[in-house]
């Protein structure tokens, strides 16, 4: 595809709808349906757009007769504005998708709201004793979980009752939810818990997993769980007998591990290309197992990732605020905004993978929708 306009916009000027906020965009959630995204920005609120574009890229599009070449032509019209709910949500956890178009969030008042896409707020569960210190929910948007210091709570979204819950015996600092919403990740005080929640919460198994861990991200089969830590290392914690792999020595934080089942893959953010290792063959009892080089080593490190998915792809989101399109395994790259000086700390597929939403620490907010023709042979 041809990235440039007559103008000489990028990639991402032409693909984009955008928009600006005063504060930095922490997370970002697309609705189940797709029609939708939020972002919740470093103010505590929440900015919900339409991922639906009079002049998306499809309708810009053309292809030449003679060359077979694709251009885009630059949009002449605004995004519609933003809907911003009348809440407050803790920054330091993220939220999460509920029902076909709404989402949910942990509160500063200690509350967790529902917001429906037309920016309605509900109170789905009270204040309760202390604040909420995880939160998590799964693909679906059926099933979420919560915690407050070391008791675990899950909702269901599509009902008015209470939630259940479960004490454990450490507290809890990080959440995880399974994609089918069956199982919980549960960390905190250098302890991992995985609980059974698919009818009244059950712990199955908890263990030692020393680190500072701030992501938690299960793969598929619900067999092992990547944990991105604050200290410059990656847990990979196997669920079929409770060991957990340390790999040190990151150049920076890892903000983002994350299974791509496409590609086969775990990968990770933190260094200077994007890491990963083949699925079939993790690092476990201290073996290396099979690295994945994808992409091209640079001189700025990879502070977020998001993992296509439907294709072996990722979208990579640099210190710099550059933006790269990586194929797992593969040197290709796609180059989607060169580096404008502003960090990327957002970065989320809608689940067809037709757009991405990105986020910077200026408040830069934007979807990004591909062209059917862009990924057709990822």
């Amino acid at each position: 595809m041809n990235e440039q306009s007559a103008r000489g916009l990028s990639a991402f000027e032409l693909l984009a709808m955008s928009w600006s906020f005063e504060n930095e965009a922490i997370h970002s959630v697309f609705s189940r349906d797709g029609k939708f995204a939020g972002f919740l920005l470093a103010s505590g609120k929440l900015a919900i757009v339409r991922t639906a574009d009079a002049e998306s890229p499809d309708r810009r599009t053309s292809i030449d007769e003679e060359t077979g070449r694709a251009s885009i032509r630059p949009r002449t019209i605004e995004p519609m504005a933003p809907v911003m709910p009348d809440l407050t949500a803790v920054t330091h956890l993220p939220f999460a998708r509920c029902g076909e178009q709404g989402f949910v969030l942990a509160c500063k008042d200690g509350t967790v709201c529902q917001v429906t896409a037309r920016g309605h707020v509900i109170e789905r569960v009270s204040s309760g004793n202390g604040p909420v210190t995880a939160f998590a929910g799964d693909l679906a948007g059926e099933r979420l979980v919560f915690a407050r210091a070391n008791e675990i709570f899950v909702l269901e979204t599509g009902h008015d009752g209470p939630p259940t819950s479960l004490k454990l015996a450490h507290p809890v600092t990080c959440l995880s939810m399974h994609q089918d919403g069956g199982k919980v990740a549960a960390w905190g005080a250098g302890t991992a818990s995985i609980v059974d929640v698919s009818k009244m919460p059950e712990l199955l198994w908890s263990g030692v997993c020393k680190g500072d861990v701030t992501t938690m991200n299960w793969n598929r089969a619900a067999t092992f769980i990547a944990c991105g830590c604050a200290d410059k290392a990656l847990l990979i914690v196997n669920c079929s007998n409770g060991s957990v792999q340390r790999i040190d020595s990151f150049p920076e934080q890892v903000r983002c591990a994350e299974f791509s089942q496409e590609g086969d893959a775990l990968v990770a953010s933190g260094a200077f290309r994007l890491v990963g290792w083949a699925a079939s063959d993790l690092p476990q009892s201290d073996e290396p197992g099979t690295p994945l080089a994808s992409g091209k080593v640079g001189f700025v490190v990879i502070d977020m990732i998001a993992a296509h998915p439907a294709k072996a792809l990722v979208a990579a989101g640099y210190q710099n605020g550059m933006i790269m399109v990586t194929g797992i395994g593969k040197p290709d790259e796609l180059l989607l905004r060169n580096a404008p000086n502003e960090p990327v700390t957002t970065l989320s597929w809608s689940p067809d993978g037709k757009h991405l939403s990105v986020g910077d620490n200026v408040g830069n907010c934007s979807i990004v929708t591909f062209p059917d023709q862009m990924f057709k042979q990822a």
